[in-house]
Formats: structure tokens, sequence, C-alpha cells
């Protein structure tokens, strides 16, 4: 009896084993054993069919990145086939590789240029792989044919990138006009118009509560920006309802947060503001209103000694900050710079010296500046005033340093600008000498 159950389950074994052995790729596809259709493909020849079964199994495990470089391959010897490079492009987008989706995508279009299928999928491309300027192009080819929602909202983005808020603001309403319920395009119109401030915040309010009664009394963002819009305008009452009705549905943002504590700030309820200006403090440390009025709301209900901590933490917030500033000056100086606009940059750098009167190399960096913009006169008198700052025992004129003193940096400005200083003085004398 033991004997036929130990043949039994011999014969099981090797039935398996044989049906294991006869199995395909496809029969393991139908099966959803892509891993196993996958080590079953490895030891087969690496043909186009077979290349195809590998990419497309990777792709059932969302393993898109192991299955790019299969479509690559097959790509090798089918460069112009539009099937291969619709699939290779959806994967490299699905694996985040947006660069060779536009290339995929490019080449597909290049093989049918009137197509609007591959015109809209290029246009896209560009924009996920930041391609700003190329975006527009591409989608106003598009619109030569349709005028395509998602496509007008990304021109708009992709106008805001380039900081052209008018055109952004311009193909975000065209979007909207075509779908009312997008509110993507809806919350960048309210930023246009509430960036302009007293101008702006009623048509935020008009806009938002429109949105909100019309078409999803539940969207997020859009009954922030009306709360905010409320505020701003001095409905207080109305921001606070319609915040506390976005914290209702899930909204804790810091954004939410701190209007809603203004509001009851500026209503006089100041139990109420310290409560939502504390979950606004409790999100995000950077902003110094937010220390000012939720230390001087603590202060109003009589917590004095919490007041001060906050109030205090504001101030040494800014004292950072203004230590900061020359660095933010010299930054935008050296921008300005870069790009030929000595003025501005000249502007910065005096600025940066106002803050820091004793960062003297600035004084180098302002002559520099009017020496470049050829504007000598300045130059030589900066130049001058920059050598007043050399150390009592630096020589110079000779070029000579006190003994045990190293030669630094700032002393080959010193030797720089005293150099400078006779050459643009030569060089005005000719000029004076020639007319």
């Amino acid at each position: 009896m033991k004997t036929e159950f130990a043949i039994s389950v011999v014969l099981t074994m090797v039935s398996v084993s044989v049906s294991a052995q006869t199995l395909t790729a496809h029969d393991f596809m139908q099966q959803y054993r892509y891993r196993e259709a996958i080590e079953w493909l490895e030891t087969q020849p690496e043909t186009a069919e077979n290349l195809l079964l590998k990419a497309e199994s990777h792709e059932r495990l969302y393993n898109h990145t192991d299955a790019l470089p299969v479509y690559e391959r097959l790509l090798l010897n089918n460069p112009d086939d539009v099937a291969l490079l619709i699939s290779a492009a959806e994967c490299a987008s699905q694996a985040g590789d947006t660069e060779s989706a536009l290339k995929y995508w490019i080449k597909a279009d290049s093989l049918s240029p009137e197509n609007l299928f591959f015109q809209t999928k290029k246009a896209i491309a560009y924009y996920r792989n930041g391609n700003w300027q190329e975006t527009i192009e591409s989608t106003q080819t598009v619109f030569q044919s349709d005028s395509i929602p998602l496509l007008l909202r990304m021109t708009g983005d992709a106008f805001q990138n380039i900081h052209e808020p008018i055109w952004a603001n311009y193909f975000y309403t065209k979007a909207y006009e075509k779908n009312p319920s997008d509110h993507l395009s809806l919350s960048r119109i309210c930023e246009y118009f509430y960036a302009m401030e007293e101008d702006g915040y009623d048509t935020v309010a008009v806009m938002t509560e429109k949105y909100l009664n019309e078409i999803n009394p539940n969207q997020k963002t859009i009954g922030q920006l009306n709360g905010m819009a409320n505020y701003s305008s001095g409905r207080f009452d109305k921001a606070i309802d319609r915040l506390k009705a976005i914290v209702e549905i899930g909204d804790s943002s810091y954004t939410t947060t701190y209007f809603l504590g203004m509001s009851n700030y500026a209503k006089g309820w100041y139990y109420e503001a310290v409560k939502w200006l504390g979950k606004a403090y409790e999100l995000n440390r950077n902003d110094v209103n937010m220390f000012y009025y939720y230390g001087t709301a603590l202060g109003r209900t009589k917590n004095r000694e919490r007041a001060v901590e906050i109030l205090q933490e504001g101030m040494d917030k800014i004292d950072k900050m203004s230590g900061m500033l020359p660095d933010f000056d010299i930054s935008i100086a050296e921008a300005y710079q870069n790009t030929n606009d000595h003025a501005k940059a000249i502007q910065y750098y005096f600025s940066a010296y106002k803050r820091q009167p004793d960062r003297h190399n600035l004084l180098y960096s302002i002559a520099h500046a009017y020496d470049t913009a050829k504007d000598y006169k300045n130059a030589i008198t900066t130049y001058e005033r920059f050598l007043k700052t050399a150390p009592k025992d630096f020589d110079v004129a000779s070029f000579a340093v006190a003994k045990d003193e190293k030669m630094n940096a700032e002393n080959i400005y010193y030797i720089v600008s005293f150099k400078r200083i006779k050459e643009l003085r030569e060089q005005l004398f000719m000029q004076s000498g020639n007319k």
C-alpha cells in the first residue's frame, strides 16, 4: 500500500515537472505569473516577440524602469515603428524618465506630423520635462485644430514659469471657460487677482463663491481662496464661516488655520484667534506676521508668559532674517551683473554695503561693476574708496605685506584696484586728448 502511494506521488511530481517544462511565457502571463514569465524569457532567444512579452510582463508588475531598456532594444532594429515608439514613450513616462518620453513623442510626431494625438502628447511631454517655451510653441500648433482644456491650463502654467502672468491668466481663463469644473485653472486665476490686493479681492470672492455654490461646495482650495478673499476684504464673518466649513471636511493646512485665526483676531475674538493661530504656529514657524498676531492674541487673553515667549521668538526670527539680507542683496547683484545689467547690480551691491559697512570687498565689486559698464570716473572713485580700507601696514604700491602677514584674497583685490586706477586714468587722459 505504501509502495503504491509512493509511486503515485512520484508520478504526480513528474507530471507537474513535465507540465512546468512545457509552459511558455504566454501560459505564465495568462495565469498572471509575470515574474516566472520573465525568468522563462531570460532563457529564450531575444526575438522581437519575446522582447515584447518581457516588456509587457515588467509593466504588468509596474516595473517600468526595467521595461524601458527592453523597448529601447526593440527600437534599435525598428526605429520607425510607431506602435513601439508609443509604448516606449508611455513606459518612460510611467518610469519618471521625462526626457526619454519626450524623445519618443518627438520621433512619433516627426513620422506623422499632422497627427493631433502625437502633437498633443508631444506638448504634454514638453510640459512634464519643464521645457516651458517649447510647451507654448507646441500647444499653439494643437490649438489650430482643437482647444483642449488640459493644454490650455498647461500653457498657462508654462507662461507662469517664464514669468508672464498676464498671458498665464489669459490661458487659465480660456481653460476655465471651456471647463467650469476645472478648479486648478480657477485657483490660478484667483491667485492672479488676489495678488492685485484691494483691486482683486472682490473678484476672487465672487468667482470662488459661484464655483462653490454651483459646482462643488467641498473643493478645499477654492474654499480656502474664498475665505482668504473675504478676510482681505474685511468680511470677517463670511471668512470664518467658509474657513470653518473646509476645516470640517478635513483641511487643516497652515493657510486655512492662519486666516481663520486672523479673521477671529480682526473680530476681537482673541481666544478663538489663539486656538487657530496656535495650530498655524505648529505647522509653520517661518512667518513673522504669525508670531506677532499669535503673541499679541495670547497677551490679550492674559497668557502673558506664553505671549512673551512667542513674541521673543518672532523677534529672534526677524534678527536672523535681517542678518541674511546682505547675502540676498549680493546674490541679486551678481545675477544682474551676470546679465550685464550693471546699474541694477550696483544698486544691490550698495544696498548690501549699507547693511554691512565692514564688508569692504563690496566696494571692489561696485567699482568693478562701474568699470565693466565703462563708467570709468565712478570706477576710479570707488576703487580709491576701497583702497582706503587697506590694512595700515599693507604697501599697495610695492605689493608688499608686513612681516608675518600672509597675502590674502582681499589684499590681492587692493593690488588689482591700485593697478586698475592707474590704467583707467591713463585711458581717460588719452580719451580727453583725442577730443
